[in-house]
């Protein structure tokens, strides 16, 4: 097979996603619902992050928030999102390493006539295929946890390229980790993306959390403006 053709026919099937992901976009504009793609290797502590955030954004309205869980297969973490109160539709993808609108518009639709202030899409767990994927939110966040050390970024610089923010998760752990190179990180993140906010966290002892969610607070108020 042609390399060339290989290359266009992937162009194609991108375009067609982001076709379908800038409609569903805007939809959800229009209802007011912000869309909030969180994106982070297995083990990088999305879910717990995830409420976390919830809470935090709690704190500044009383806003109704759902999730949509993707994952390759189980619904663990789902059912720890519904435990907490919150409305969650169980994304399984059964082997497929990202999310594409046709799943994506399906989970949505899963939800009824339930309406949302926030809706989070927690991705898949992959630092790879998800960055090419426009999954039809208005904002993309990437979570990096401390023991999986500051080098990925020059090891996955696609998904740094595209993200509008990195969340540094498992701050804690700092002091056992002492290879991790908090500035290089840092630098080498905003070579590749300049306009990267970055936030340092630990969901468990909620350090950073309120900065997060202001951060998303003041992004869905600039969607609506």
């Amino acid at each position: 097979m042609d390399e060339s053709r290989v290359i266009e026919v992937k162009r194609d099937i991108l375009a067609g996603n982001d076709r379908s992901a800038e409609k569903f976009r805007m939809l959800r504009k229009e209802e007011g619902t912000f869309l909030l793609d969180i994106m982070g290797s297995p083990g990088a502590g999305k879910t717990t992050f995830l409420l976390a955030l919830m809470e935090s954004l709690k704190k500044l309205s009383d806003a109704k928030m759902g999730v949509i869980e993707a994952d390759l297969e189980s619904d663990v973490d789902a059912l720890k999102i519904k435990a907490a109160g919150i409305p969650s539709v169980e994304l399984n993808t059964k082997g497929v390493c990202h999310v594409e609108m046709g799943m994506m518009k399906q989970a949505y639709a899963a939800f009824g006539d339930l309406k949302f202030d926030y809706l989070f899409l927690e991705n898949i767990g992959n630092l790879v295929c998800p960055a090419d994927f426009d999954t039809g939110c208005h904002r993309r966040i990437m979570l990096l946890s401390v023991p999986e050390g500051w080098d990925k970024v020059c090891k996955y610089p696609p998904m740094f390229a595209v993200v509008d923010a990195l969340i540094v998760t498992k701050c804690d752990y700092l002091p056992l980790n002492e290879d991790f190179d908090m500035e290089a990180l840092k630098e080498h993140a905003r070579i590749l993306n300049p306009k990267l906010d970055i936030f340092v966290t630990s969901a468990r002892t909620g350090e950073g959390m309120d900065d997060v969610a202001a951060w998303v607070f003041e992004k869905r108020k600039q969607m609506l403006s």
